[in-house]
């Protein structure tokens, strides 16, 4: 045995390796499968199992849990949507009103895994740091942009601007106005819109002072 064989580590099978990606694949597919099909609460090991066409084991050798899987397809489809770690951000306001475009489309294909999974508590949670990058990125866009805004106000601003932005408005504008993507897209760009433009110094909350207590 040369060295080279000597201190090579322990023998690892790309094709196994490949295989159970792709078995992982399948019942991620099967799970949005089911939420399409009916809704989250659908969502069980057997039921995945059947319309993966693999057996319950298989699926518990992937994921220990329900809620393993169902936090493993949430996190799978957001990664979809709105990339994985290396994504890049927008770097001005016009460019993130373009990508929200884009995004609403997407949802708009797809209503019933964003209506069904991003509002579940998982998807919540998993969507919460997602909307902390935003704001901290929407806080420095306008920096740059409303220069003439002090702290507060693009704090304030940034936050009404994410709350328009957000899976709940989507949902909210198509399940109760009946918008689609586009009419949904135009009324979140027409408020941030009118909100940047309409802020003023008076505007801003001013610190409330308590009052002396009697004597």
């Amino acid at each position: 045995m040369n060295n080279n064989e000597s201190t090579r580590g322990p023998y690892q099978s790309t094709l196994r390796a490949r295989m159970r990606e792709q078995t992982s694949q399948i019942i991620l597919d099967a799970v949005g499968s089911v939420i399409r099909n009916a809704d989250i609460a659908a969502v069980s090991v057997a039921e995945v199992a059947r319309v993966a066409e693999v057996t319950e084991q298989t699926i518990y050798r992937h994921y220990g849990s329900r809620d393993e899987l169902i936090r493993a397809f949430i996190k799978w489809h957001l990664e979809q949507v709105v990339g994985g770690p290396d994504r890049k951000l927008p770097s001005t306001i016009d460019e993130l009103l373009a990508w929200v475009g884009m995004r609403y489309q997407t949802w708009e294909d797809d209503r019933q895994v964003v209506s069904e999974a991003y509002l579940s508590p998982i998807g919540r949670e998993l969507r919460q740091p997602l909307y902390e990058i935003g704001f901290e990125n929407l806080v420095r866009m306008l920096t740059l942009e409303n220069p003439d805004f002090d702290e507060s106000t693009r704090r304030h601003v940034a936050a009404s601007m994410l709350t328009l932005m957000s899976t709940e408005n989507f949902v909210f504008l198509k399940r109760n106005l009946g918008f689609d993507a586009a009419e949904a897209h135009a009324v979140v760009a027409t408020a941030i819109g009118a909100i940047r433009r309409g802020v003023r110094p008076s505007d801003r909350p001013v610190p409330q002072t308590r009052k002396a207590a009697p004597p």
